[in-house]
C-alpha cells in the first residue's frame, strides 16, 4: 500500500521561522514539534482528493474531517448529492465505521494492535530514509485559504519515484495541500483544503459511539505484529517474501490481520516517503477472492491494475494469493512478486525491524485520517 498513502516531519520550526531560517533548524527538533502536534492542534476541514490517469480522467474524493486533541478524529464522506454516506471514528485505538448501501447501514470496528493510530498515506516511517533517499527543497512561500503556507518538494534520489509537493501551515504545521507528480513532472494526484478552522467548537456528541452497540462487527483486527517467527506462528501458514527489493526500500513493518475471517499478512516497505505493502494469504485459487475492478495488464502470471499514482498486482504462487499495493514502477513491482520464495526456519527468528514509527496527521497534516480512508480502499 501506500497506503502510499508518509509526513512532513521536521517542517513545524521550519514553517514557524520562515524559508531562510529553515535550513539551520535541527531535524530532530522539528520532527518532535510535529510529532507533539495532536495534542496541541484541534481543527474542522473539508478536504478534496483528486487522482489523474493516462487518459484524462479524474477521480474526485471529498471529505469532511473533525480533529478534536489529542486522539480523536471524525471523517464524514458525502455522496455526489451531499448526503453523508459513510462515516468513520476514532477514539483513542478504536476505529468505528458506518456506511450506507441503499436503505442498509453496515457497522464496524476496529481496534488497533501496538500502534495508536491510522494509517494513512502521507507519513514518514524513518528520518533516515527519509535523508537517504529524498532530497528536501524549500521552495518559497504562498497563501492557502489566507493563510501564509510554506511550500517545500520532496525530490526523490532514485530513479521511478514521485516528487512530492506541499504547503505547510506557518502557523500550525499542518499540511494543507499536496501534488505529486511522476518522474515525468505529470500531476497524478492533488490533495487540498477548500475549508479549514482552527480551534472550532466541537460539540460532545461528534465522537459518540453508543450508535455502534450491538451493530458493529469486528473487521481488519490486527493480531500480531513483530517478528517473523510472531508472525508466522499467528498466521499458521509458510511466509514467503522478496528477494528483490527496489532500491532505497526496506522492511518497516510485519502484521497478521484477522481479515473475513482469514489471516492475512501484511509486509511494509518504506523508503522513507513512499510505500509498498505486500499481503499474502491461503487461497485455493484466484478465482476465489473479489479482483478490482477494471481489466488487468498481464505480465507472465502477474496481474496489473494502474491507478494514476499507485498500482494493485496480484499473483497466484505457491498455494497463497499475494497482493501488492505500491506507486513504484510496475516493471519494479512485478520483479518483487516474481522473486517470492519460501521462508526458511532459521530466518524466522530474526528481530523485527525498528525505526518505524507511524503516526496520526494532526501535527503532520490535515490530511491524515482522509487519506486513511482513501488508502483503505485500496485493499
Amino acid at each position: 500500500m501506500r497506503f502510499r498513502p508518509v509526513f512532513l516531519c521536521f517542517v513545524a520550526t521550519a514553517c514557524l521561522a520562515g524559508p531562510s531560517s529553515v535550513r539551520a533548524v535541527d531535524p530532530d527538533v522539528t520532527y518532535q514539534k510535529i510529532m507533539e502536534a495532536p495534542a496541541r492542534v484541534s481543527y474542522r476541514a473539508t478536504m478534496t482528493k483528486q487522482r489523474f490517469n493516462a487518459a484524462g480522467d479524474t477521480t474526485r474524493y471529498v471529505q469532511k474531517i473533525t480533529h478534536q486533541r489529542p486522539d480523536r478524529d471524525r471523517i464524514d464522506i458525502p455522496d455526489s448529492e451531499g448526503r453523508v454516506r459513510e462515516v468513520i471514528i476514532r477514539v483513542e485505538n478504536d476505529i468505528y465505521r458506518r456506511k450506507a448501501t441503499g436503505d442498509t447501514l453496515f457497522y464496524s470496528h476496529r481496534r488497533q494492535s501496538n500502534s495508536n493510530l491510522l494509517e494513512m498515506n502521507l507519513e514518514f516511517s524513518s528520518l533516515d530514509l527519509l535523508q537517504t533517499n529524498y532530497e528536501l527543497e524549500i521552495t518559497g512561500a504562498d497563501r492557502l485559504l489566507d493563510r501564509p503556507v510554506a511550500v517545500l518538494a520532496f525530490k526523490p534520489r532514485h530513479p521511478g519515484r514521485m516528487t512530492l509537493t506541499a504547503w505547510i501551515d506557518e502557523e500550525t504545521g499542518l499540511v494543507m495541500r499536496t501534488e505529486e507528480r511522476n518522474e515525468a513532472g505529470v500531476l497524478v494526484e492533488e490533495l487540498f483544503l477548500t475549508e479549514f478552522e482552527k480551534d472550532p467548537a466541537i460539540p460532545p456528541d461528534t465522537f459518540a459511539t453508543e450508535e455502534w452497540t450491538g451493530k458493529s462487527v469486528e473487521t481488519n483486527q490486527v493480531i500480531a505484529c513483530g517478528s517473523i517467527s510472531e508472525v508466522q506462528k499467528e498466521a499458521d501458514f509458510k511466509l514467503n517474501a522478496p528477494v528483490y527489493v527496489p532500491s532505497g526500500f526496506t522492511l518497516q513493518q510485519r502484521r497478521v490481520i484477522q481479515h473475513h475471517g482469514q489471516p492475512l499478512v501484511h509486509f511494509m516497505y518504506s523508503d522513507g516517503l513512499s510505500r509498498i505493502s505486500l499481503f499474502q494469504r491461503i487461497a485455493s485459487s484466484e478465482a476465489s477472492h473479489r479482483s478490482p475492478r477494471g481489466t488487468p495488464e498481464m505480465h507472465g502470471d502477474v496481474r496489473v491494475w494502474e491507478r494514476g499514482p499507485y498500482s494493485i498486482l496480484r499473483r497466484y504462487y505457491d498455494g497463497k494469493l499475494f497482493t501488492l499495493i505500491g506507486d513504484v514502477a510496475v516493471s519494479e513491482s512485478v520483479e518483487l512478486l516474481t522473486s517470492l520464495c519460501t521462508i526458511k526456519p532459521a530466518v524466522a527468528a530474526s528481530p523485527s525491524p525498528t525505526g518505524y514509527s507511524p503516526w496520526i496527521g494532526a501535527g503532520a497534516g490535515i490530511l491524515a485520517v482522509g487519506l486513511w480512508v482513501l488508502w483503505r480502499r485500496r485493499m
